[in-house]
């Protein structure tokens, strides 16, 4: 078992599988971890000091298909940040200020391109808020920054989770509440 921060969210683990990173709701943070080749054990390269912050909520993170770059939602903040991924060490650095999505941004994904990343815009728990759309972005190839493409293209209720299939060509949305995809 590896400590992480409080109410960790979301897990995911690079393409060269030497490191994953936790989102961590309560403590607004991001931990690294080492991943032990042998036996798949987890050790913190970061402690809660020098956990990223530049949101309120972090929920759900993906990674650029050539992991030099990660993307992560914050779901009380309704932004989304961009930080630069050391490849050596795995640690993640702030790239550009947060960028607005929906409301209760529950999930992220970047297609196998690099070139796009969406995000999809639940409800706000506390006020009652419905988003229910999809933020799109362009990813500056260089930089790993995001930038705003297109007005939010509507969803069923309660979106989810977006994945896009490994030809680009498709994206699929969990809707929760209307029980589709």
């Amino acid at each position: 078992n590896a400590i992480t921060g409080k109410n960790p969210a979301f897990v995911i683990v690079d393409s060269s599988g030497k490191f994953a990173y936790v989102s961590n709701r309560l403590d607004n943070s991001v931990w690294t971890y080492n991943i032990n080749p042998s036996t798949g054990g987890l050790a913190s390269i970061n402690t809660a000091a020098k956990a990223v912050e530049t949101g309120i909520g972090p929920y759900s993170i993906a990674l650029s298909p050539n992991g030099k770059f990660a993307y992560v939602t914050y779901i009380n903040s309704n932004n989304v940040s961009a930080f630069k991924v050391n490849t050596q060490s795995g640690e993640l650095s702030d790239i550009d200020l947060p960028l607005a999505t929906g409301v209760n941004p529950y999930s992220v994904t970047v297609d196998p391109s690099g070139k796009f990343a969406y995000v999809a815009n639940n409800v706000s728990l506390s006020t009652g808020v419905n988003s229910n759309d999809i933020s799109i972005y362009t990813i500056d190839p260089l930089r790993g920054s995001l930038k705003n493409i297109v007005t939010r293209i509507s969803t069923q209720k309660e979106p989810t989770s977006i994945i896009v299939d490994p030809s680009g060509k498709f994206a699929y949305v969990a809707n929760q509440v209307s029980s589709n995809i």
